[in-house]
């Protein structure tokens, strides 16, 4: 499925690191989706729109749109 439709995708974090940009926090974020054969997804997300201290194995929802990876919340259960 196409990353640019608008959709949530399961996926365990490889690697998250937290940048500072002119004082704005960011995570530049390593994901693979579950289902996906594809390379790992990476992206930057700020700080407001992903769960505080994400560690790799961590599963999570990432909400992307367009393409772009705009919100991750850790996955219950």
């Amino acid at each position: 499925m196409s990353l640019l439709l608008p959709q949530t995708r399961v996926g365990t974090v490889r690697s998250a690191t937290p940048v500072s940009i002119h004082g704005d926090r960011y995570l530049d974020l390593v994901v693979d989706l579950e289902g996906d054969a594809g390379p790992a997804v990476v992206g930057r997300v700020g700080a407001a729109d992903c769960p505080d201290a994400l560690m790799p194995g961590e599963r999570v929802s990432v909400r992307f749109t367009m393409g772009v990876m705009v919100r991750v919340a850790r996955e219950v259960g």
